[in-house]
């Protein structure tokens, strides 16, 4: 694992000026838009699901030592096959970076760096399959592998992997518009000719397949004898011998893209894609003779919301190692108030879950606080003080991991009341079952894991376990100086440093060896709580404060959008009954276009009669209702109707309870008359019925009683039709009496 913060700069008057570099947000920092790959960040599932093309993707996390390490090898991965794009991509994914937790989680990442490789058309993160070599020549041919594999929907820009028959060989200039067909002859565990195939995915004018050695007929025509082996065949009928010095993927790809009349697609790759800006520099003054308690609290905040994150389930040992570490945290960590309460809050939450699987969602829930317990809080957000490097990806949260522990083994050594080997070690065990179940960096944790197993046990007190710990702090520091992982402004070295503790290295025989009781003193002494530095930090009450405003906002989403849908309803019904128009896109509905001052036209009645039966007294009786169409066209024609259903809902739930149930509700025409004239349409007549101020009028029943279920456009159109029936009738009678007097005419002429 990388060092804790290592104090190996001059200290001016205690105080140093650091001046870093903060990559911005949306930059995957040891990866940048002029390499080959593409970035996740702007949207894993959209590039990696459905696509038409393979996916390569590299999870990592940017202050993982091991990523770090690969990061040469990865890249001369992209750049080998980056002529392969678009039949395959590869890409990559900071799971470090705190935004790109759910991503990470999403796609079952568990430790770094992960390599996937998707299918075309992929339909769920499940469905990638985990490469393990870690060697580019391997990858290359996993690659190819798997896209041979794909028989069912290859890449639609991949070329076929599969040997070429002889059939094929004889009529493929009938059936294909290349000049030229390359045949490269193989053994079966070659790669060769799939390699220069695929080489050529951006070039047309040839193709290249491959022919195996157990292809008899085709290696006799050709009398191949050695492999392997490269001919080419022409549209012209001509065929002839590849002959090169080295017989090489680079050297046949390179005549093949020299050959006449073979010419570079241009192809509409997929770039980069994540947003980049400049850098914002950060100053801080950092102290190097005390402990931050920002580091501290950042790595709390780091290991519970994106480490244990991965897992969307904890059980068994996993989730008992949660539970420790959390207690130690508890029993040992000296948090300020809110977050002292919350830390208990977790681990009694822990321990009182008899089940022995948990979702981390409802982990997450206690961690965030949902329930509101009170004055309990967590920094949302990590802020490295003491353990910020010269560039994002160097030391950060591995750095406070080392900080937190060497603190916990110092608090406990202080708070010691007994040498039970079992409380000297309960640091130490929740160390290592934190780094072995949770820490991101796999190899990282199974170097720990392995030194650990090695000499733990032969601690035997608390303060012994100080010692053991920062001996394995400057082993692993040891290990890992002068790496890819190290930083150049801050190197690793044997801690603590000379400038520091000047007593902790002593001469002997004319070399220098370790003062271990001037070391344990020094470290009793530097992670006391007294030494504890409290700047850079927000104050608690403000974190409260932020953090029940968040939980507001998302327990208060839903009810907003029902109030604001309400508000915007009420609204409607307003404007409606006023003859303004409604804005559409505040209701999210379809409607037609309307343009600046233009009336939303209303919908007229439609008054039809209903018959029931209901029973009196054993007896069935038929009864006349009347019923207005358009109060229950809604439940029909939603869509249609969508904005006089919001216009009187209390009025139609009335109707429709008097449809529902008929022999309990009275016909009410005066409510039926002023709903109607709400809607600007005349009432006055309604079935043939005359409604004068309130009282019915029964003498001009039979005047309009041709509008009942009529509207009066639809009488109008009736009128008209009638009278253009009538002339048509007209017209035909004239006509056949003409034609009838014609003939009577004709027939009564003599014949000469």
């Amino acid at each position: 694992m990388p060092m804790m913060p290592v104090p190996v700069w001059l200290c001016v008057s205690g105080a140093l000026l650091i001046i870093l570099s903060a990559a911005a947000p949306g930059q995957a920092h040891m990866f940048s838009a002029s390499d080959p790959l593409v970035s996740l960040e702007t949207g894993a599932s959209q590039l990696l699901l459905n696509s038409s093309s393979s996916w390569v993707s590299l999870f990592f996390a940017s202050w993982c030592g091991h990523c770090k390490r690969f990061k040469p090898d990865w890249m001369q991965l992209a750049h080998d096959v980056k002529d392969w794009r678009p039949a395959v991509y590869l890409a990559v994914l900071d799971c470090g970076d705190e935004s790109n937790t759910a991503a990470c989680s999403n796609f079952g990442i568990q430790g770094y760096p992960t390599i996937k490789f998707f299918d075309t058309f992929s339909q769920s993160p499940s469905d990638g399959i985990v490469l393990q070599s870690r060697d580019p020549a391997d990858l290359r041919q996993s690659i190819i592998s798997e896209l041979e594999a794909q028989k069912d929907s290859p890449p639609l820009a991949c070329p076929p992997l599969e040997p070429i028959s002889g059939p094929e060989v004889e009529h493929f200039f009938e059936n294909n518009e290349e000049f030229y067909l390359a045949l490269f002859f193989e053994k079966p565990k070659m790669y060769t000719a799939r390699e220069v195939a695929l080489d050529m995915v951006q070039y047309k004018g040839v193709s290249v397949r491959r022919v195996l050695e157990v292809q008899s007929d085709l290696v006799d025509k050709f009398q191949v004898s050695s492999f392997p082996s490269g001919f080419l065949l022409t549209r012209n009928g001509s065929i002839s011998k590849i002959e090169l010095q080295t017989e090489s993927r680079a050297e046949y790809t390179k005549l093949l893209r020299a050959l006449p009349g073979v010419k570079k697609v241009n192809m509409n790759l997929i770039g980069w894609s994540a947003s980049v800006t400049g850098d914002t520099v950060v100053k801080k003054t950092v102290n190097s003779s005390v402990v931050y308690m920002a580091d501290l609290e950042a790595s709390i905040h780091y290991s519970l919301r994106v480490e244990v994150a991965r897992f969307s389930t904890l059980e068994g040992d996993r989730k008992k190692a949660l539970t420790n570490y959390v207690g130690v945290l508890k029993k040992y960590f000296p948090a300020r108030p809110f977050l002292s309460t919350l830390l208990g809050n977790i681990h009694n939450w822990l321990t009182e879950q008899s089940e022995d699987i948990v979702s981390y969602k409802d982990f997450a829930d206690v961690v965030n606080n949902k329930n509101q317990v009170q004055n309990a809080v967590l920094a949302p957000h990590v802020n490295y003080v003491g353990c910020q490097g010269s560039k994002p990806e160097y030391r950060g949260f591995p750095c406070t991991v080392w900080t937190l522990f060497h603190l916990l083994t110092v608090r406990a050594a202080e708070m010691e009341s007994d040498n039970e080997k079992s409380y000297c070690l309960e640091v130490l065990q929740a160390m290592y079952d934190y780094v072995r179940y949770f820490f991101g960096c796999r190899e990282c944790a199974q170097h720990f894991k392995t030194m650990a197993d090695e000499s733990m046990n032969s601690v035997r007190d608390r303060k012994s376990a100080v010692s053991w710990l920062w001996i394995r702090h400057n082993m692993v520091n040891k290990r890992l100086a002068g790496q890819g992982s190290d930083d150049p402004e801050f190197p690793k070295i044997q801690w603590p440093s000379i400038e520091l503790c000047p007593s902790c290295r002593k001469q002997l025989m004319g070399g220098t060896i370790w003062n271990r009781a001037a070391v344990l003193a020094f470290l009793m002494s530097h992670y006391a709580e007294g030494n504890l530095s409290y700047e850079y930090l927000e104050d608690e009450s403000v974190l409260l404060e932020n953090q029940k405003k968040a939980a507001g906002m998302v327990r208060g989403k839903r009810e907003v959008e029902s109030e604001k849908e309400g508000e915007q309803q009420e609204a409607q019904s307003k404007n409606y009954a006023s003859n303004t128009p409604i804005k559409a896109e505040e209701e999210n509905i379809d409607l037609p276009a309307v343009s600046k001052g233009q009336q939303i036209p209303r919908h007229r009645p439609t008054i039809i009669k209903m018959k029931t039966s209901r029973g009196i007294q054993g007896e069935g009786q038929e009864e006349k209702n009347i019923v207005d169409l358009d109060s229950q066209e809604v439940h029909i024609f939603q869509r249609r109707t969508l904005q006089d259903s919001k216009f009187d809902q209390n009025n139609q739930a009335l109707q429709a309870e008097r449809l529902m149930d008929p022999q309990d509700a009275e016909f009410d025409h005066v409510a039926v008359r002023d709903r109607l004239l709400q809607r600007g349409i005349d009432t006055k007549y309604l079935m043939g019925v005359m409604v004068e101020n309130g009282e019915i009028n029964w003498k001009g029943r039979w005047v309009k009683l041709l509008e009942v279920g009529f509207s009066r456009l639809d009488i109008s159109l009736c009128v008209i039709l009638y009278f253009l029936t009538s002339m048509c009738l007209l017209a035909m009678y004239l006509y056949l009496s003409f034609r009838t007097r014609f003939f009577r005419q004709r027939r009564g002429c003599p014949r000469v």
